[in-house]
């Protein structure tokens, strides 16, 4: 999972870490995904690991509990081929039984296949941060997408 993250900070604009994760933060990091709140799953295809899907906190105050943020991130070689939207199901139905009222997606404006995946499954545009992060060269925006359940 972790090359998996990994691969995405060198070669994508998916996530703003501009350093790849060690062994040490990726275990801190799989920690806060322990308690059942925080899910998060992973994907095989052909028996290979293919990707994962996490609801991490959306914010670390009290608040915001039943807020969450989604990420998915896959193997470049399975990238296409429907899991991110299958990913982005799962994890919005388990929002659902978990008690959720909100998910949000925090998805770089260039990043058309997951902005489409998002409005498959519900979500809408909420919010639009411009030029907020600098990676490769370049200012990149940042589209906030929302979806509520009941």
């Amino acid at each position: 999972l972790t090359e998996i993250y990994n691969w995405a900070v060198l070669h994508s604009v998916a996530t703003f870490d501009l350093t790849i994760r060690t062994e040490v933060e990726a275990k801190n990091w799989f920690k806060l995904h322990d308690d059942l709140f925080y899910p998060l799953y992973v994907v095989q295809f052909n028996g290979l690991i293919a990707g994962w899907g996490s609801i991490s906190p959306f914010h670390p105050r009290p608040a915001y509990r039943q807020s969450g943020e989604f990420s998915i991130y896959l193997d470049p070689t399975f990238q296409l081929r429907g899991l991110g939207s299958m990913l982005l199901g799962h994890l919005c139905d388990k929002a659902d039984q978990l008690g959720y009222h909100t998910l949000l997606g925090l998805i770089t404006s260039v990043n058309y296949p997951s902005l489409r995946v998002a409005e498959k499954h519900g979500f809408k545009k909420v919010g639009h941060y411009r030029e907020v992060g600098r990676k490769f060269d370049q200012w990149l925006d940042v589209v906030v997408v929302q979806k509520h359940f009941e």
